[in-house]
């Protein structure tokens, strides 16, 4: 089984641990462990802004629907 690795693509890492976790698994079913260990891998992992799939424009998107208060002025354009 493939690990995630340092400083490779955030996106490519995530799906790495989440097979090392298990697909079939429920939200409410992943351990405190599993969570600090995303949390870490995302960390060290390459910035999905660095990321050439990705426009700064489709992230902002992003940043708008799921983040809480955010504010679109405070994001480098």
């Amino acid at each position: 089984m493939d690990k995630p690795s340092i400083g490779h693509n955030s996106l490519d890492n995530l799906t790495k641990l989440f097979s090392r976790f298990g697909w079939h698994k429920k939200l409410n079913e992943i351990t405190k462990e599993e969570i600090l260990a995303t949390v870490v891998v995302m960390q060290f992992s390459k910035r999905v802004e660095e990321d050439e799939q990705f426009t700064r424009e489709q992230l902002n998107k992003l940043l708008i629907e799921y983040v809480k208060d955010y504010d679109e002025q405070s994001v480098e354009k």
